[in-house]
């Protein structure tokens, strides 16, 4: 099982942490018609088990991601990196992020409202947020950009909330324009990533 997620997405599983395995894989056995991770392993082994192995990864990626994270990181987007790339771009007005682990699109939605913000002085720019992530199940419901009442309240201001949410019964829905600026894209970090270009800011904080 640990070089299985090793070599699939770079997951360093340690001994110690076998309950993790047991805690999330279990559950995942069962709803494949298993009644233990033993008899999980062994079917992984064969031939016909690579959906089973997508799951198993899946299920194995921590996902934790709430609004304006950290805030510091955000800070300093605001009050020094967009200052200097835009003085930077001015002249071809063109700015590129990608936000390499995404989860359920906190972090890109989080510098969408930022950018949205900044209102008249990106007037004429193109800014383009990719927002990738290895476990595709996420990304869709990042895609559809809801949340629960507790993942908006994490981190999230009150005015941003009222600004660029609509409230349905207790999901909360992002606004279709900020929806419209993240791209998102699975994408496994042990892969390839130089056809997606090149990019002024990436935000990868935590996959390290």
């Amino acid at each position: 099982l640990r070089k299985l997620l090793k070599e699939r997405s770079g997951l360093v599983l340690a001994p110690e942490k076998e309950y993790l395995a047991e805690s999330r894989l279990l559950p995942l056995a069962r709803n494949n018609g298993m009644s233990s991770l033993a008899e999980m392993i062994a079917r992984l082994k064969t031939p016909q088990a690579a959906a089973l192995a997508v799951q198993v990864v899946d299920a194995m990626t921590t996902n934790e991601t709430y609004f304006f994270r950290d805030k510091v990181p955000f800070d300093q987007f605001g009050d020094i990196i967009m200052p200097a790339l835009m003085a930077a771009r001015e002249r071809e007005k063109r700015i590129r992020i990608w936000c390499a682990a995404a989860a359920t699109g906190q972090e890109p939605y989080s510098l969408a409202m930022m950018l949205k913000t900044m209102g008249a002085k990106l007037a004429g720019w193109k800014v383009q947020i990719l927002a990738t992530d290895l476990n595709a199940e996420v990304l869709e419901r990042a895609r559809e950009g809801v949340y629960s009442q507790f993942e908006v309240q994490r981190g999230l201001p009150i005015q941003q909330l009222v600004r660029f949410f609509v409230q349905d019964g207790d999901r909360w829905q992002i606004a279709e324009e900020l929806r419209a600026m993240v791209q998102f894209r699975p994408l496994n970090l042990l892969a390839d990533f130089k056809p997606l270009g090149t990019f002024d800011v990436v935000f990868c904080r935590n996959v390290l």
